[in-house]
C-alpha cells in the first residue's frame, strides 16, 4: 500500500514537472512569436511609407517632366536670340576695332617722332660731352708729354752731370798713378743703389735726400754741383805714359772696394732677406690657420695642456668667426696703410666711388665678395679637417687660376703646364686618401676645394683692379667690404653668438698673423720679386701640416704627406713656370 502511495506521489511530481516544462515551453514560443509578430508589423509599417514615399516621388517626376519640355523650348529661344544679339555685338566691334586702330596709329605715329627728336637731342648732348671729355683727355695728356719733357731734360741734365763727374774721377785715378795734382772731389760711391740715388738726388754738400712726391714730379731732384776745395788721391802728370800698378781708386787713408763685387753682394744680402721674410709670411699664415682650428676644436696644445673648442664647427659660426677676425683687421689695416705704406686709403676710396670709376668699385666689390666666400669655407674645413690637409686641398686655387684665365681671357695653357697641374691633382687625390680606407670628412674636403675656387677668382678679380688701383688700397678697402658682408650676416648668427674673452682673444691673434703675413709678404715680395716670391709662398701646406703635428698633434698618413709634398711642389713649379714666361716676354 505505502507502496502504491509513494508511485503515485512520484507519478504527480512528474506529471507536474512535465506541466511546468510545458508552460514554460509555451510562455517561451508566445513570446517569440509576439516579438516576431512585431517585426513584422514595423517592416510592414516601413514599406508602407516606403511605397507612398515611392508614389510621390514619381508624381514628382511626372511633374519635373512636363516642366522640362517647356524648358527646352524656352532654351531654344533663348539660344537663338544670344546669336544674334552676338552678330549685333561683333559688329558693332567691329566699327569700334576700326576707329580705334586709326587713332592708335596716329597717336603712335606722332610719339615716335617725339622720341626720335628726344633721342637725337640727347644724342647730341652725349656726344657733346664726349667731345668735352676728349679735349680735357687730350689736354690732360699734352701736360704729361710736356712733363715727360721737362723731366727727360731733367734726366739728361744729370747723366751729363754724372758722365762728367766720372771723367773727371777717371782723370783723378790717371793722376793718381803719377802723383799729379788736379782738384780734389771725393770719390762717388758706387757700393749700392742708395750710394748711387744718393749721388743723383743730393749735393755734395747737403746730406738729406730728395724724395719724390708721389706724383711723378721730379722737379725737386738737383743737379749735382762739383768743388775742389779737398783731395784725398794721389795726383798726376798728365803728359806721363808710364804704366800703373797701383789701383787709380786707391786714396791715402783707407781703400775703396770694388764697385764690381759690392753692388751684387748688397743685391744678394737684400734678396736672402726677402727670402727670410715670405718664409716667416708663410709660417706666419700656417700658424693662422693653427689658431682657427683651435677655435674650433679642442685640442692638446704641445702636449702639455687642453685647449680650444671654443665654438662648433659651422658655416654660422665660421661667419662670427670671420666678422671678430675682420672688425680687429680692418682698422689696423688703415693705419698700417696711412702710416707703414704712407698711402691715403680714404682719398682713394673717395675716388673709387667717382661715377666714372663704378666698374671698377663694382669689380673690387666683387673680389671682396669671393675673398669672403673664401674665408667662410677655409674656415669650415679647418674646423673639420686636418689643418695640413685643409690648406693642402685649398691649394688646388692655382690650377683653377689658370683655368679660369683660359677660359676668360684665352690663355692657353702649355703642356708643361697641364703636367705640372696634373701633378698637383695627383697629389690632392693622393692626400684626399684614394687608395686608403680612412678617407677624410667629405663635407670637409668640399668645402676646402670651394675655398680654393672661390680664392681663384678672388685672384683674377684682383688682378685686374691692380691696374687702376694702389695694391694697398685695394687690400684695405677689401677688408672693410667684407667686415660690411659680415655685418649683413649677423642676423643669421646671432642665435649661434655666444662671445667669450678667449674667443676675442683668439680672434685677436688670427687677425694679427693676417696682418702680419700681409706685411712679411709685402715686404720680402720687394726685395726678392713677385714671381720668386710666389714660389716660396707655395710651402704653405708644408709648414701647415708641420705644425699642425707639432703643436696640435694632427698627424698624417705617409701617402697623405707624400701629397702634400708633391701639391707643394707641383705649386712652386707653376709659379716658376709664371716666372720664366715673363721673363720670355
Amino acid at each position: 500500500m505505502e507502496n502504491n502511495n509513494i508511485r503515485s506521489s512520484s507519478y504527480e511530481q512528474t506529471l507536474a514537472g512535465v506541466t511546468k516544462d510545458l508552460s514554460d515551453l509555451r510562455a517561451n514560443i508566445l513570446g517569440k512569436l509576439s516579438r516576431e509578430i512585431l517585426i513584422l508589423q514595423a517592416q510592414k509599417n516601413a514599406l508602407t511609407d516606403d511605397i507612398h514615399r515611392l508614389q510621390s516621388q514619381r508624381k514628382e517626376l511626372e511633374v519635373l517632366t512636363v516642366a522640362q519640355q517647356g524648358m527646352n523650348q524656352q532654351e531654344i529661344q533663348r539660344q537663338q536670340w544670344i546669336e544674334q544679339l552676338a552678330q549685333a555685338i561683333t559688329y558693332h566691334l567691329k566699327n569700334d576695332v576700326v576707329v580705334t586702330n586709326s587713332q592708335v596709329l596716329s597717336d603712335h605715329s606722332q610719339n615716335f617722332e617725339q622720341l626720335m627728336l628726344n633721342l637725337d637731342s640727347a644724342i647730341r648732348t652725349t656726344f657733346q660731352s664726349l667731345q668735352r671729355d676728349v679735349d680735357t683727355y687730350q689736354r690732360d695728356l699734352d701736360d704729361q708729354m710736356q712733363r715727360m719733357y721737362t723731366q727727360r731734360q731733367q734726366g739728361e741734365l744729370m747723366l751729363s752731370a754724372l758722365v762728367e763727374r766720372i771723367d773727371e774721377y777717371l782723370r783723378r785715378s790717371s793722376a793718381d798713378r803719377y802723383g799729379g795734382n788736379v782738384g780734389g772731389n771725393p770719390p762717388v760711391n758706387f757700393t749700392g743703389t742708395s750710394g748711387f740715388a744718393g749721388a743723383m738726388g743730393t749735393n755734395v754738400n747737403s746730406t738729406e735726400p730728395v724724395r719724390s712726391n708721389g706724383n711723378g714730379n721730379y722737379s725737386q731732384i738737383q743737379v749735382p754741383t762739383f768743388n775742389n776745395s779737398s783731395s784725398q788721391f794721389r795726383q798726376y802728370n798728365p803728359n806721363d805714359t808710364r804704366p800703373y800698378t797701383d789701383d787709380p781708386t786707391q786714396s791715402f787713408e783707407s781703400p775703396v772696394p770694388e764697385p764690381s763685387l759690392a753692388q751684387p753682394t748688397k743685391r744678394l744680402n737684400d734678396w736672402w732677406f726677402g727670402f727670410v721674410l715670405v718664409l716667416c709670411a708663410s709660417v706666419v699664415l700656417s700658424l693662422q690657420n693653427i689658431l682657427v682650428r683651435v677655435i674650433f676644436s679642442n685640442s692638446n696644445i704641445l702636449g702639455l695642456f687642453q685647449f680650444g673648442g671654443l665654438i662648433k664647427a659651422s658655416v654660422p659660426n665660421s661667419f662670427m668667426l670671420l666678422l671678430l677676425r675682420m672688425a680687429f683687421a680692418t682698422p689696423i689695416m688703415w693705419m698700417v696703410a696711412k702710416v707703414i705704406f704712407r698711402v691715403d686709403v680714404f682719398r682713394d676710396f673717395q675716388q673709387l666711388l667717382h661715377p666714372t670709376r663704378r666698374s671698377l668699385f663694382r669689380r673690387v666689390a666683387f673680389s671682396a665678395l669671393l675673398q669672403f666666400a673664401s674665408f667662410a669655407f677655409i674656415y669650415v674645413a679647418l674646423g673639420i679637417l686636418n689643418p695640413g690637409l685643409a690648406v693642402t686641398l685649398f691649394f688646388i686655387f692655382p690650377t683653377v687660376t689658370v683655368l679660369m684665365a683660359w677660359l676668360l681671357l684665352g690663355e692657353r695653357p702649355s703642356k708643361e703646364r697641364w703636367i705640372v697641374i696634373g701633378i698637383i691633382y695627383a697629389g690632392i687625390m693622393l692626400t684626399y686618401n684614394i687608395f686608403g680606407a680612412n678617407k677624410p670628412d667629405t663635407w670637409g674636403v668640399i668645402a676646402a676645394m670651394i675655398s680654393g675656387i672661390a680664392f681663384a677668382g678672388y685672384i683674377i678679380t684682383s688682378q685686374a683692379c691692380f691696374k687702376q688701383l694702389n695694391p694697398v688700397s685695394f687690400t684695405s678697402i677689401n677688408f672693410a667690404i667684407i667686415l660690411l658682408l659680415c655685418i649683413g650676416t649677423i642676423p643669421f648668427t646671432l642665435s649661434s653668438i655666444s662671445l667669450n674673452g678667449s674667443l676675442v682673444f683668439m680672434c685677436f691673434l688670427v687677425a694679427l698673423t693676417t696682418l702680419g703675413g700681409y706685411l712679411l709678404t709685402s715686404f720680402g715680395t720687394k726685395l726678392m720679386g713677385a714671381a720668386q716670391a710666389s714660389i716660396v709662398s707655395a710651402s704653405g701646406p708644408v709648414f701647415t701640416t708641420f705644425l699642425a703635428f707639432t703643436v696640435l698633434g694632427d698627424k698624417l698618413s705617409p701617402i697623405q704627406l707624400f701629397g702634400v709634398f708633391l701639391v707643394t711642389g707641383g705649386v712652386g713649379l707653376l709659379s716658376l713656370q709664371n716666372m720664366y714666361k715673363k721673363t720670355a716676354k
